[in-house]
């Protein structure tokens, strides 16, 4: 994700207009993509050296706080927004605190909650703004059609079929609202959701190529990884 920060094109025509903290600095310097670039890259190198467990607790601050300042840049660049980034600032902040020793007992939960907050949070915003009418099949294969690549294989097939985009419109908006069974449900539903979570992200990089893995990623190691480390606990 720095690396991605690191080349996007930069576009400064046009009006400034604040969509993070970056916004309220002078415009020559929001304009200036070389300073954006050494803040991304002092990320990168902090973070480097906190992998390697080199000065942990200094790197793991400078690391959080010039990922911050990278992604509001980025923000600030390409107002199309990209929530991945808030979720991965808040998880860096969160591994920053159990650096220190401050989150130790609780690190798992409070990681699960953030994650989870950004699907519940999306879920129930189609809600308050669309109602029950946005899983109508139409707004998704527009989406797809606008937005998704041609040579797409799930695509192809929304755009065929209305039922099947109003059936997967109906499932995403049901796992993204119901986003904390994964961590609260019953044990089959737990995986029901997980499972269905998954393949939400699966058809998210093979239709539109949005580069989730990390979120994928997250999602198998605090949810999945457990499950399976547990059931193997038991059967020993």
């Amino acid at each position: 994700m720095g690396l991605d920060q690191l080349f996007i094109p930069w576009r400064t025509a046009g009006a400034i207009l604040p969509v993070s903290v970056i916004g309220y600095l002078p415009a020559t310097l929001i304009e200036n993509k070389m300073a954006f670039q050494i803040c991304t890259g002092i990320f990168l190198v902090s973070t480097t050296l906190w992998l390697l467990k080199l000065v942990p607790r200094f790197s793991s601050v400078i690391s959080s706080l010039f990922f911050i300042l990278s992604t509001s840049w980025y923000l600030q660049n390409e107002p199309f927004g990209d929530h991945r980034q808030s979720v991965f600032s808040l998880l860096l902040i969160l591994l920053t605190l159990r650096e220190w020793g401050l989150l130790q007992r609780y690190f798992y939960q409070a990681a699960a909650v953030v994650v989870l907050s950004f699907y519940c949070l999306a879920g129930w915003e189609k809600i308050f703004y669309s109602g029950l009418s946005w899983p109508n099949g139409t707004t998704l294969q527009v989406f797809v059609h606008s937005m998704g690549y041609m040579e797409s294989y799930i695509g192809r097939a929304i755009l065929q079929n209305h039922n099947l985009a109003v059936f997967l419109q109906w499932g995403i908006l049901i796992v993204e609202c119901g986003a904390f069974l994964i961590l609260t449900g019953p044990r089959l539903l737990r995986w029901m959701c997980l499972i269905a979570l998954l393949g939400f992200h699966i058809g998210i990089e093979e239709i539109f190529h949005y580069r989730y893995y990390l979120h994928f990623m997250i999602v198998i190691y605090l949810f999945a990884l457990p499950g399976l480390l547990e059931k193997k606990h038991v059967q020993s």
